[in-house]
């Protein structure tokens, strides 16, 4: 198998959900990381993949979402709206628009998503057709991952669920219906596995913490990757004390449980 995706034939796409309402962290994804918004933050270090052609900003219609929309197209980025709160619609719509087959599915929430796991897990994905790939268990927690889905398990699951599964877990309805799907589960580079660090930005203290880590690591010359922020943390552990009492999200926890069942 090659660890190698072609990123600019159209068959996936590169789904970067975000959106300006927050209850716990409101404006988070505008929020500074070294200089600039979390969200131009993300999408620069996604741009490594394969350039800016895979890149899809999935907002929904929302007016306040206008500042999101300026950024990306900014940057050069595609932008989709859709729904404000049927997020699996908003995906499912997204792929239909640009007639991709598969929606790698990227939260606005991680600025520092994984990026060489994305190329692999999209490739493995590819070559097994399947439904929907992803690294199982609670390093789901930690914020770094992402995850694969067809355009027919989005299908699929918009039909057959229900609200609870349009909402931001998009990916509940199959994790529920396992046996309906091709489902393909990935494995994590050891270095990146810490279930005990947080660095996804649902708190103000989680943001704390990677403003932090860009701080000190962000270079404009270069990408900066998960791996160089999990080795900062091992070997300045305070840092974890920012959000150490944040507790992940119901979401989350359930779709960890789901994959321990």
């Amino acid at each position: 198998m090659t660890d190698r995706v072609n990123w600019t034939d159209g068959r996936v796409v590169v789904a970067v959900s975000a959106r300006m309402r927050s209850v716990r962290c409101p404006a988070k994804a505008v929020a500074p990381l070294a200089g600039k918004p979390l969200l131009t933050r993300l999408l620069e270090r996604l741009a490594s993949l394969g350039g800016l052609e895979p890149l899809v900003l999935a907002t929904s219609t929302a007016p306040e979402n206008d500042v999101l929309v300026e950024l990306a197209e900014g940057l050069g980025v595609k932008v989709f709206r859709g729904d404000e709160d049927d997020v699996l619609g908003r995906h499912l719509e997204l792929a239909r628009h640009f007639d991709a087959e598969h929606v790698v599915r990227v939260t606005g929430d991680n600025p520092l998503t994984d990026i060489p796991l994305i190329e692999s897990l999209t490739a493995a994905h590819l070559e097994a057709d399947a439904d929907y790939s992803y690294v199982p268990g609670d390093a789901l927690l930690m914020g770094i991952l992402s995850e694969v889905v067809s355009r027919r398990a989005l299908s699929a699951s918009h039909r057959d669920g229900d609200d609870r599964h349009r909402s931001e877990l998009v990916t509940l309805y199959i994790k529920e219906n396992f046996d309906k799907f091709r489902i393909l589960h990935h494995s994590l580079d050891p270095a990146l596995y810490r279930p005990e660090y947080r660095l996804t930005v649902d708190e103000p203290d989680d943001l704390v913490l990677v403003q932090r880590i860009f701080d000190r690591l962000y270079r404009s010359d270069r990408v900066l990757s998960t791996l160089e922020a999990i080795q900062l943390l091992d070997e300045d552990p305070t840092l974890l004390e920012l959000n150490a009492h944040v507790r992940s999200s119901t979401a989350n926890l359930r779709s960890v449980d789901l994959d321990e069942k």
